[in-house]
C-alpha cells in the first residue's frame, strides 16, 4: 500500500507537533499548516489524502472550510478528522454536517489516533481501487464494443462482397453453361442428321466416340449449373410439393435398367415402407437417385447386383439405403466424396466427377442427410435420409 500524505492544519503549536510526531512515527508523510491561506495554498500544489483540522481555529470556520475542500473538484476528495475540546462535544453534529469523516478530542490518545486514520484511510484507498478498477472495465467493455461494432461493420461488408461474388459467379456460370450449350445443340443437332447416313465401320466407331463425349459435355454442363444454383440458393430453387418418394426412387430406377440389364448387373427392391410421403422436388430428387445409382452401376462388377431398401425410422425420416458389391470406395475417395469435381476412383472417363457432389446439394436442400461407406469384406452403400411427412 502506498505511503499516505496527511495535512494537519492547526494554530495550537502543541497540538500541531504532537500530531506530526505520532503520525510521523507511524510511517506517514505529514505537513502542517497553521492558517487556513496556507493550508488552501498546500492543497493547491499537492494531494492529501487525510486532513487533521481544529474546530476552534482563530482566524477561520474550519467548519465552512471542510465544506468549501469537500465541494471543489480540483481536491481529491481528502477525509477529514476534526480535533476537537474535550469539552466541545456538542459539536460532534456540526462535524458530519459539514462533511467531516470523524473526530478526535485534544486528549489525543495515539493508538485511537492511528486506527481512526488507518480505517479512513484504507477506506478511502479501497474506494479509489474500485472506482479505478471500474473505470478500467468501462473502457475494456467500450473498448471491445469499439472492436465488436468494427467486426460487425467489416463483416458487413464482406457480406455484401460475398453476395456480390455470388451474383457474379450465378451469372458466370449461366452465361459459361448458355455458351457451352448453344454449340452442343448445335453439334448434337448436326449429329442426329448424320446419323442417318450409312457410313464405314470406322467413322461410325469415331463418330460413337464423338457422340459418347457430346453427350457428356452436355451432362456436365447441366449438372454444374444445377450444383451452382444450389449452393447459392440452397432450397430456394426447389419447387417443393407432396410427392411420394418411393415413386421417384421407381421412375429413377426405371430410367437406369436398361443400363444395369446390358451390364449384367440386377436391381433388387425391397419396400419397407408404411408412409413414404414427403415435401420435395421430385425432378431434383430424381437426379439424386440416379447419381446415386449412376455410383453404383460404375463399380459393380459384371453380374453382380445393386440392392434398394426404403424404409421409415422412428426419428420421423425415410431411409433409403443403395449398396453394390464393388471392391468399395478407398479411404481417397471417402475424404473428398462430395467434393465438386472429385473423381473417386480417377475414372475420369466414366463421369463427370460431379454426380455425389449434386446429389448432397439436392439432400441438404430437402434439410435430409447422406453418407457413404464400405462393407465388409467388400461393397459400399450410399444411405440418404429425408424428413417425411406424419
Amino acid at each position: 500500500m502506498k505511503k499516505f500524505s496527511i495535512l494537519v492544519i492547526a494554530d495550537n503549536v502543541e497540538t500541531s507537533t504532537s500530531l506530526q510526531e505520532i503520525l510521523t512515527t507511524n510511517d506517514f508523510v505529514v505537513k502542517s499548516a497553521n492558517t487556513g491561506k496556507m493550508a488552501l495554498e498546500m492543497l493547491a500544489d499537492e494531494i492529501f489524502d487525510l486532513i487533521f483540522i481544529e474546530t476552534s481555529l482563530r482566524e477561520m470556520d474550519s467548519f465552512a472550510f471542510c465544506r468549501s475542500i469537500k465541494a471543489n473538484e480540483n481536491f481529491s476528495d481528502p477525509s477529514v478528522i476534526f480535533i476537537i475540546d474535550p469539552d466541545k462535544l456538542d459539536l460532534i453534529q456540526n462535524i458530519y454536517e459539514a462533511g467531516g469523516d470523524d473526530y478526535i478530542q485534544k486528549s489525543l490518545i495515539c493508538c485511537e489516533l492511528i486506527t481512526k486514520a488507518r480505517v479512513l484511510l484504507e477506506l478511502k484507498y479501497s474506494r479509489m481501487m474500485a472506482t479505478n478498477m471500474n473505470q478500467m472495465l468501462e473502457d475494456k467493455v467500450a473498448q471491445r464494443t469499439l472492436e465488436l461494432e468494427e467486426s460487425l461493420n467489416n463483416l458487413k461488408e464482406a457480406k455484401k462482397e460475398l453476395e456480390i461474388l455470388e451474383i457474379a459467379k450465378s451469372e458466370f456460370l449461366n452465361l459459361i453453361s448458355h455458351e457451352i450449350r448453344t454449340p452442343l445443340n448445335g453439334i448434337l443437332g448436326s449429329m442426329a442428321l448424320i446419323g442417318r447416313y450409312n457410313l464405314a465401320d470406322e467413322v461410325n466407331r469415331y463418330f460413337s466416340m464423338l457422340d459418347t463425349s457430346v453427350r457428356r459435355l452436355e451432362k456436365f454442363s447441366n449438372t454444374i449449373l444445377e450444383a451452382s444454383t444450389l449452393r447459392i440458393k440452397g432450397s430456394k430453387s426447389l419447387k417443393f410439393s407432396q410427392i411420394d418418394l418411393f415413386k421417384v426412387l421407381l421412375t429413377a430406377t426405371d430410367q437406369c435398367k436398361a443400363k444395369f440389364h446390358e451390364k449384367g448387373i440386377a436391381i433388387e427392391m425391397q419396400n419397407d415402407t408404411t408412409n413414404s410421403l414427403i415435401k420435395g422436388d421430385p425432378q431434383y430428387l430424381s437426379k439424386c437417385f440416379n447419381a446415386v445409382l449412376d455410383n453404383a452401376f460404375k463399380f459393380s462388377p459384371k453380374g453382380e447386383k445393386v440392392e434398394i431398401r426404403v424404409k421409415n425410422e422412428p426419428n420421423g425420416y425415410l431411409k433409403i439405403v443403395v449398396t453394390d458389391h464393388g471392391k468399395g470406395f478407398s479411404k481417397g475417395a471417402l475424404d473428398n466424396i462430395y467434393n465438386a469435381l472429385s473423381n473417386l476412383e480417377a475414372h475420369f472417363d466414366q463421369n463427370t466427377g460431379m454426380g455425389l457432389h449434386l446429389a448432397k446439394l439436392i439432400v441438404d436442400a430437402h434439410s435430409g442427410f447422406i453418407r457413404v461407406g464400405n462393407l465388409q469384406p467388400t461393397g459400399a452403400f450410399i444411405e440418404i435420409l429425408i424428413p417425411s411427412i406424419h
